[in-house]
């Protein structure tokens, strides 16, 4: 079937994910050290730091073995867990926020040559974004499309913290061809993984396009139908897909 709709990924393919991930992390990590050093005045960095990468593996298992992905008030409910204490309901949800809007305070770049491909596309195709989510949950990403002048590009939004399925599931790509009114196999989804982006769209028969442009998946296998290596070459590799 000729290609009808797009849907793009949000990290590494959008936005690049190291950028500003410094000042995100350190605004994170802050606010745990003012919530521990009320509980455990003796708790070090380091006991902070790996109670914080406990959640982050707890994340991971989830998100490869279960095509699910916790969401950050449960990730932030694992940190206390292993740091041996609780915390009052309204430093959780303070703590919680500041993760999830960490997004907006440590902004990353968009990819090169982003604005103008989606604004080339947007004028020929219904776009969509399918996200797996972790700290930055679905409205903080908007917020952040919004703020920086792209949010109208798109018409289907599909955020595994919103929907309870990430990628490679079928139901996201299937939520997101709903939203765009086509098929599914009349989707091209464009993404940076394999694992997830190439294989989530084969599996939904739709269009797989692997998106190099910001870093290389070393995973060999599923191939994706044609790569995209920088965003201004959209057009060549969709006529080429087509």
């Amino acid at each position: 079937m000729p290609i009808r709709a797009l849907t793009i990924d949000f990290w590494n393919t959008i936005v690049v994910a190291r950028t500003g991930g410094e000042r995100r992390q350190q605004q994170r990590f802050e606010q745990l050290r003012r919530v521990v050093q009320q509980h455990r005045p003796d708790a070090s960095d380091d006991l902070i730091t790996d109670a914080y990468r406990t959640a982050v593996d707890r994340f991971d298992h989830s998100w490869r073995e279960q095509q699910h992905t916790p969401r950050t008030s449960d990730l932030v409910a694992v940190i206390w867990e292993t740091l041996g204490f609780d915390v009052e309901d309204a430093v959780h949800r303070e703590t919680v926020r500041v993760f999830e809007e960490g997004l907006l305070h440590g902004s990353p770049d968009f990819a090169e040559g982003l604005e103008d491909a989606l604004a080339w596309a947007a004028g020929r195709y219904p776009l969509g974004i399918i996200s797996d989510t972790m700290f930055s949950p679905g409205r903080v990403i908007r917020q952040l499309l919004d703020a920086r002048g792209v949010r109208q590009h798109f018409q289907s939004f599909v955020f595994s913290d919103e929907t309870g399925f990430s990628k490679p599931d079928v139901r996201a790509f299937e939520q997101a061809a709903q939203g765009l009114g086509v098929a599914p196999s009349e989707l091209a989804h464009i993404g940076d993984l394999r694992r997830t982006d190439v294989a989530g769209a084969r599996t939904a028969d739709a269009g797989a396009i692997l998106f190099t442009g910001v870093r290389t998946d070393d995973d060999p296998a599923p191939e994706p139908d044609v790569i995209l290596s920088c965003w201004r070459d959209l057009p060549d590799v969709l006529a080429r897909l087509g």
